[in-house]
């Protein structure tokens, strides 16, 4: 029988865990999950404490630096051998069967991830005026009662086949501290020729409190590493000729139009050459080009 594991990203998310750590406990029991691990980023709350003392079922997990979102996803899931991972934010809430409409997906072996229903629905993209742009589909979520392709599941309410997870090197860290990570995976998967979905029927209560990233970075940190992490994707996932040809003139228009974006351009652009050498192995990797992934998810 293959075996699942529950991952939890942590930082600084005391109370969060608190909360909402007993309906993981419910659902994980309910459905079969082997162990759960809460990863923590070096948090400076009461977070290690409190899962120490009211949570003895969790297994804690910590790092001595905190690092960010991808890093501590990596960190967590490298600390088990399970076939199949759960990963959960420490502020959602599992529906106690919120895993057996998921399952059975995996009987296709080129099914990568399976996100969550947290209120949305599935995730597509367009790459319009040089840059990408991602967005869920515009469809009614009363009307969907099947499993439907998706982009990427979210990286914080969905389970991934381990295999391929290992395969793709997980969640890129050069996307710390957050964002676009989740995207960038399910991204690389579709092009590899693998398959992500979205289940409407595995329910989990998501984004009810204020999230980490909000609690500790101002809105003009957490804009800037969002445009900053934009380019990130476009440069090493964008392999078009035409695609990138478009993202270069608009991206000198942008320039010269928004001198404020230069310190987003540096910021990126400081770490092209790792994105350079990532960006060669897609190339030799890909099966489907820019153009197909996201003409099938139209």
């Amino acid at each position: 029988m293959a075996k699942v594991a529950l991952v939890i990203p942590n930082w600084n998310g005391a109370e969060k865990l608190r909360k909402h750590i007993p309906n993981v406990l419910i659902a994980s029991k309910f459905c079969g999950v082997e162990e759960i691990i809460v990863s923590d980023d070096a948090s400076t709350d009461e977070s290690v404490r409190i899962l120490d003392q009211e949570f003895p079922e969790v297994r804690v997990v910590k790092r001595e630096k905190n690092g960010g979102f991808a890093s501590n996803v990596n960190f967590g899931v490298s600390q088990t051998k399970a076939d199949f991972t759960v990963l959960l934010n420490n502020d959602a809430s599992p529906a106690k069967d919120f895993l057996k409409s998921l399952m059975p997906h995996f009987k296709d072996p080129k099914v990568f991830s399976i996100g969550c229903n947290t209120g949305g629905v599935w995730n597509k993209a367009k790459f319009e005026n040089g840059f990408f742009w991602h967005m869920q589909a515009d469809v009614d979520l009363g009307d969907i009662k099947e499993a439907h392709q998706t982009l990427w599941a979210s990286g914080g309410s969905a389970v991934f086949r381990r295999s391929i997870w290992d395969e793709l090197g997980g969640l890129d860290a050069l996307f710390d501290p957050f964002y676009e990570e989740d995207l960038d995976l399910g991204y690389r998967a579709r092009k590899r020729g693998y398959i992500n979905l979205w289940e409407p029927n595995s329910k989990v209560e998501h984004y009810i409190d204020k999230g980490v990233i909000a609690s500790n970075f101002s809105k003009n940190q957490i804009s800037r590493v969002a445009q900053r992490n934009q380019l990130i994707f476009i440069w090493k996932n964008i392999t078009s000729s035409s695609m990138s040809s478009e993202h270069l003139k608009a991206l000198v228009k942008m320039l010269l139009v928004h001198p404020k974006y230069w310190s987003v351009f540096i910021s990126a652009g400081v770490k092209w050459p790792q994105i350079n050498a990532k960006r060669q192995i897609e190339i030799s990797q890909s099966k489907f080009t820019d153009e197909e992934v996201l003409a099938s998810l139209a």
